[in-house]
């Protein structure tokens, strides 16, 4: 609805919405549950705009996306350059552990995987997110790596 960006989905049985957050918008891509059913794969696109509540410039927030935590398992690989649009995004992997799923019970630990993608945008930026459990991440990456070949923004900068 904000048509401030446009791409390419592969898989047609894909769900998008978009809905407002408090640092912008965020365009959700619902795809298929993992074969266990506790954890549906999903690309995000979340517009940080500068200005906003709780704003941090991009390369600190690579830094936070990227930062370990002992709690969760969480770990990141290195910082790739990947030309999107005619700009540099800072692309790297972050793996996690997760209860799933969380709203109910018996749950298990699942460890999840996001291929996150960081796109400056003049002062702001985009926040491009594929995640699944880490069982499925190997076949949703070519789903990924399409969608930021295709991924153009519009009308900001």
């Amino acid at each position: 609805a904000a048509r401030s960006f446009s791409c390419e989905i592969l898989a047609r049985d894909w769900f998008a919405f978009e809905e407002d957050g408090p640092q912008g918008y965020a365009v959700h891509i619902l795809g298929p549950d993992n074969p266990g059913g506790s954890y549906r794969t999903g690309i995000d696109v979340h517009w940080v705009e500068k200005g906003q509540p709780g704003f941090v410039d991009f390369k600190r927030a690579v830094e936070q996306l990227r930062r370990e935590n002992k709690d969760t398992g969480s770990s990141a690989t290195g910082v790739r350059l990947v030309r999107v649009a005619g700009a540099f995004a800072r692309v790297f992997e972050v793996t996690e552990d997760r209860r799933l799923p969380p709203e109910r019970l018996p749950s298990s630990k699942e460890t999840l995987h996001h291929y996150i993608a960081v796109l400056p945008n003049g002062e702001s930026y985009f926040i491009i997110k594929l995640s699944s459990t880490r069982d499925v991440y190997l076949d949703f990456r070519d789903e990924f790596n399409h969608f930021l070949k295709s991924f153009k923004p519009l009308g900001y900068q």
